[in-house]
């Protein structure tokens, strides 16, 4: 359990009882500011704002501005939009030092919201109603950002001076993934975050926050292209249908991956309904009128892969298939390619930070910490895979069920758990004194 002692855990309970109300208001500014990705609406408004709030708290600040070369190379779909974040540094409060940094991270983009004539809400008024506050990115991951700056405002305000150092940075893009991307990606790349340098990393995306996630599964987007003959719809036996030969080669692979898949399960991931292994097709282009045989058709597809798969023995699932049929018929032809591959992530639960964290929730909720794995991909890729730094989790505020849809909403009892939750691990983290 936890080795702060009960006078130290009685003022931060304080501390974040009254810091609450400021970091609801705050949520409420991030909310208003459309961040939407793709293109990526506002982020110097939103980074600037996150940079003021930080400097008010002590923060030294720098803002990470890409050059137009990177953002053409990073942010292909970001319409020549300017790509910045913001990092900030908060040295030791304490007269005696651990030499220990601990860095937060949550990204500011959003997806787009839909059919407007669906939500109750705003989208971007950061309503506060019944205990909630909707809007989009409220949970993913907006609220993670408000609650990851006032956990370390709540123990200055508890009068607990820290021995290690505090970072924090707010990055781009993370909605629009990439192999490489303009935001953890590319902090990761420029040496910000380093396994020699940085102690440990938490992403505040919602994980739920009785919960703490360790790793996330892997993920491959592709297309698969179809090539035939054409000749009028009138005599197709004169043609080769490439729309039929992507029926075929989808029809096949769902009845035959679906039974495998069936056996490539993890427990761990949340929630129960994206804990097997998974191929979807998701858009099929092909045809360009009624009266012809299609000479081309595309199917594009997201394959899933839990922890314990590879992305080579993923690829060799679809093309076991796609040789077979192309063995079997001489005019089946294709051509993969592949937009997006990451492998699954999984670190270990039970190093210091993970069972730190844990400890925490369980001192604030009195509930039994879980350990979980994300549905899909996200920034800890960047830290884990890129800069080699396996202490690095997800822990934050909002239901990973309750994303990217209609009415996002985040319980204020939620927010206020996180921030007391990371208060209390930090200052395990890195000591007090």
């Amino acid at each position: 359990m936890t080795t702060l002692s009960s006078d130290q855990l009685l003022a931060i309970h304080a501390a974040t009882q009254k810091l609450l109300p400021d970091a609801i208001n705050f949520l409420t500014e991030l909310v208003r500011i459309d961040t939407r990705n793709p293109p990526g609406n506002n982020y110097r408004k939103i980074v600037e704002l996150i940079g003021n709030k930080l400097q008010s708290f002590g923060y030294d600040v720098k803002y990470v501005l890409l050059t137009p070369e990177e953002t053409d190379e990073l942010a292909p779909h970001g319409e020549k939009l300017e790509r910045i974040n913001v990092i900030g540094v908060l040295p030791p409060s304490a007269s005696s030092t651990s030499g220990k940094i601990i860095h937060f991270n949550g990204h500011v983009d959003v997806v787009h919201e839909g059919d407007i004539s669906r939500w109750n809400f705003d989208p971007f008024g950061g309503e506060v109603k019944n205990g909630k506050i909707y809007g989009r990115g409220v949970s993913d991951m907006k609220g993670g950002i408000a609650a990851q700056i006032y956990a370390i405002e709540t123990l200055s305000a508890a009068g607990l001076k820290l021995r290690g150092t505090i970072e924090q940075s707010a990055v781009v893009d993370e909605e629009s993934t990439g192999i490489r991307n303009a935001g953890m990606g590319y902090l990761v790349e420029k040496g910000y975050i380093t396994k020699e340098k940085t102690t440990a990393v938490i992403i505040t995306e919602p994980l739920n926050s009785g919960n703490v996630c360790c790793g996330h599964r892997g993920t491959i987007w592709g297309d698969i292209i179809f090539y035939g003959k054409s000749s009028h719809g009138s005599m197709p036996a004169l043609g080769v249908n490439a729309v039929q030969n992507c029926a075929k080669f989808i029809t096949i692979a769902t009845e035959e991956l679906s039974v495998l898949h069936e056996t490539k399960r993890d427990p761990k991931v949340i929630p129960v309904e994206a804990q097997k292994a998974s191929l979807a097709f998701t858009v099929i282009q092909g045809g360009t009128n009624t009266n012809s045989v299609p000479d081309i058709c595309k199917v594009s597809f997201d394959r899933r892969l839990v922890p314990g798969e590879s992305l080579d023995q993923a690829r060799s699932e679809i093309h076991s298939i796609l040789q077979r049929l192309a063995s079997e018929d001489s005019n089946f032809k294709y051509k993969y390619e592949e937009r997006y591959a990451v492998e699954p992530v999984w670190v270990d639960p039970e190093q210091p930070l993970s069972c730190i964290i844990r400890n925490a929730i369980q001192t604030v909720t009195g509930i039994e910490s879980g350990v979980v794995c994300s549905p899909g991909s996200d920034d800890q890729r960047f830290v884990v895979q890129g800069a080699g730094l396996e202490a690095c989790i997800i822990y934050g505020p909002g239901n990973i069920k309750n994303v990217h849809c209609y009415d996002e909403e985040l319980s204020l009892e939620d927010l206020r758990i996180a921030i007391e939750v990371m208060a209390i691990g930090t200052a395990e983290l890195v000591g007090l004194e």
